[in-house]
């Protein structure tokens, strides 16, 4: 289980803990930027079946969905251009696993709101016997989903940092939809990397 970097420490200098945290990240900010970029290129230049449909174009999927195939995407790529690193395989691994050191093995998410982001409905929810922790680093994406009145497409912001479990503010339920991190946790634990917005 990892410690949260912030104990100890008042909230004004938490931003300094974030940039060392992610100034000893193995891979450097422009590496997940072309990354994230190139794995959004894959989504919208794929095609299904023989007619060679598009999402984006013919196939207009939900923010979910997209997600999913995004962070597979996000993974394969990191997997293919840097050693030590893939998808996680396990309900109990990150969605992006460090081989050579655990504690860099990351969570994404991702989200179609210009600024906010959700866990899912179990996130808030603390339990003892639960398989993963959420405590770590985290790479969260916003982006434009095209509509079929609005192909526009675009990534407004790319976020790293870290979060601990403490930081999810779950539903009073665990069948609740969806946990989330107060803004400003989130502005003192992320650092914008990319923004178009």
């Amino acid at each position: 289980m990892l410690t949260s970097p912030y104990t100890g420490y008042p909230e004004r200098e938490w931003s300094a803990i974030t940039t060392q945290l992610i100034d000893e990240f193995p891979l450097s900010s422009e590496v997940i930027i072309s990354t994230v970029e190139e794995a959004w290129k894959d989504l919208y230049s794929s095609s299904f079946g023989d007619f060679r449909l598009q999402i984006g174009r013919d196939i207009f999927l939900p923010a979910q969905a997209i997600g999913v195939i995004l962070e597979r995407l996000i993974a394969v790529r990191l997997a293919h251009q840097n050693s030590g690193w893939r998808g996680g395989q396990t309900k109990s691994e990150k969605d992006i696993v460090c081989t050579f050191n655990d504690r860099y093995s990351f969570e994404i998410k991702t989200s179609s709101s210009k600024n906010s982001f959700y866990g899912n409905r179990s996130t808030g929810y603390r339990s003892d016997n639960r398989l993963k922790s959420r405590t770590g680093y985290y790479l969260i994406i916003n982006y434009k989903l095209p509509k079929e009145d609005n192909l526009e497409r675009k990534i407004w912001k790319i976020r790293f940092g870290w979060i601990d479990d403490q930081d999810w503010v779950g539903q009073n339920k665990p069948t609740g939809q969806q946990a989330s991190i107060a803004s400003k946790i989130a502005g003192l634990k992320l650092v914008t990397i990319k923004s178009s917005q």
